[in-house]
């Protein structure tokens, strides 16, 4: 089981070089069942959800 305190407020990135995003916490799952969270485009601005599977393959923003 995943911390969420512990990821809520973190900076990772969308890929090797994709834009940084901030992680705002937990939704609802997808239509799949699949867990979700809330991510916060740093550069665009945008609000958008994330699988958490992917959240947590997203590296670390240095």
């Amino acid at each position: 089981m995943v911390d969420m305190s512990a990821l809520v407020g973190t900076v990772r990135r969308l890929g090797m070089a994709g834009p940084p995003y901030e992680v705002l916490g937990p939704t609802g799952p997808s239509a799949s069942g699949e867990a979700q969270v809330r991510i916060y485009l740093i550069e665009s601005g945008e609000e958008v959800e994330h699988s958490l599977e992917q959240v947590l393959a997203d590296p670390l923003d240095d």
